[in-house]
C-alpha cells in the first residue's frame, strides 16, 4: 500500500503547523505565568510593607508592648543586681538591648528601669 505523496506533504505540513503552534502557546503559557508570580510577588511585598509594618508599629505602642518590655526589664534588672563579675554584667545588659534595640521610654513609669535600660544602650559606661 503506498501513500500518495500530495497525502503525506499535507500531513507533514499539517504536523509542522501543530508543532509551530503548540511552541507558541506554550512560550506564551510560561511568559504569563513568569508575569503573574512578578505581579503577585510585588503585591505581596508592597503589602508586608505597608500593613504588616504599620501593625507592629501598632503593637510597639500598646499597653501590652509596654507591659512586657517593663517587666523584662525588671527581672533583667534584679539579675543584673545579683550578678557577680563584670562579663555577667556586660552579657546581660547586651542581652537588654538585643531584645529591645529602640523601646520608647515614654511609658514606662519605672525611673531605676528607665536608667538600666539607658546604661545598657550606653554599654555599662
Amino acid at each position: 500500500m503506498r501513500v500518495n505523496k500530495e497525502f503525506k506533504a499535507n500531513v507533514d505540513e499539517d504536523f509542522r503547523e501543530a508543532d509551530y503552534v503548540g511552541r507558541k502557546v506554550f512560550g506564551r503559557c510560561i511568559l504569563i505565568v513568569v508575569l503573574l508570580v512578578i505581579i503577585f510577588g510585588g503585591i505581596g511585598l508592597a503589602y508586608k510593607r505597608v500593613y504588616v509594618d504599620a501593625n507592629r508599629e501598632i503593637f510597639k505602642h500598646s499597653v501590652a508592648y509596654t507591659e512586657t518590655a517593663a517587666s523584662f526589664l525588671a527581672k533583667e534588672y534584679q539579675e543584673y543586681n545579683k550578678a557577680e563579675t563584670d562579663v555577667e554584667k556586660t552579657a546581660i545588659m547586651q542581652y537588654v538591648v538585643d531584645r529591645y534595640p529602640n523601646l520608647d521610654l515614654g511609658d514606662i513609669e519605672n525611673s531605676d528601669l528607665k536608667s538600666f535600660y539607658r546604661e545598657c544602650l550606653r554599654g555599662g559606661n
